[in-house]
């Protein structure tokens, strides 16, 4: 039994796993000796993905399934994923990582309208509590299993224009640690990265230009001298799925951000 590669044989389903810091995790999750599955939001996405993953790791064993999380069926769906998960593997789900995301909007309070709102809300407050229900459900009754979310470093660092994100972020922190008791012994728990370095910048409106710009500023000022990489940050997400002592714990990795 391995002591300490202790992914080794498990079931990871990472939803969001198609690209940025998702994809990150299943490929961590692949070196670890893991089953994964990942989800996309479309078929197209997931099977664009999974061949791309596969043909960095032949012999990793990878499906690829599709979950859109924008529909007001999203309970439904995740339900039918991890049954789906579950059947395509042909073994109980171990671990369920969320890291799907949508482009950031960011507005000034005389800009809050309900719809802004709301498409803010949707993958950062509803779909990670209904995720909590269907993971109930599902995943057996263990300090082996665990849930992770994702959450943001903004909630503790304001910035002007990220009030409703900020809100969102703070929230989830609240929701980690509630359902770490509401689902118990599952250990549940979230990673708050800060500025990393994935395709949702380009996805939220900047060009290379502009991506460019605001790296070389926060380089400056961080004390890593850098803004996170996915293989850096995603190393928080597998210990979390390692540390069967870990539960309602929020995991910063921000690059020193928070000094």
């Amino acid at each position: 039994m391995a002591k300490y590669n202790k992914l080794a044989g498990q079931h990871v389903l990472v939803i969001g796993g198609s690209n940025g810091i998702g994809r990150g995790v299943v490929e961590g999750s692949l070196e670890s000796g893991a089953r994964v599955t990942l989800s996309g939001s479309s078929p197209q996405s997931a099977a664009r993905a999974v061949a791309e993953v596969k043909a960095a790791y032949p012999s990793g064993s990878l499906i690829g399934l599709s979950c859109d999380l924008s529909k007001d069926t999203v309970e439904e769906d995740l339900d039918n994923l991890l049954n789906e998960a579950k059947k395509a593997q042909g073994q109980d789900i171990d671990h369920i990582v969320l890291t799907a995301a949508d482009p950031l909007i960011t507005m000034k309070p005389q800009e809050f309208t309900l719809e802004k709102i709301r498409k803010v809300a949707k993958l950062r407050f509803e779909v990670p509590i209904l995720l909590g229900k269907v993971a109930d459900k599902h995943l057996r009754k263990s300090p082996e299993t665990s849930l992770t979310l994702s959450t943001g470093g903004i909630a503790e660092h304001p910035a002007p224009g990220w009030s409703v994100i900020a809100f969102t972020c703070a929230g989830l922190t609240g929701l980690t640690r509630n359902l770490a008791l509401d689902l118990k012994p599952t250990r549940v728990n979230a990673v708050e990265p800060g500025f990393v370095d994935t395709g949702l910048w380009e996805a939220s409106g900047f060009t290379a230009e502009q991506k460019a710009a605001e790296f070389a500023k926060w380089n400056a000022k961080l004390p890593t001298g850098r803004v996170g990489q996915v293989e850096d940050v995603v190393e928080a997400y597998l210990y979390l799925m390692k540390d069967r002592n870990a539960t309602g714990e929020i995991v910063a990795t921000r690059s020193g951000g928070n000094l």
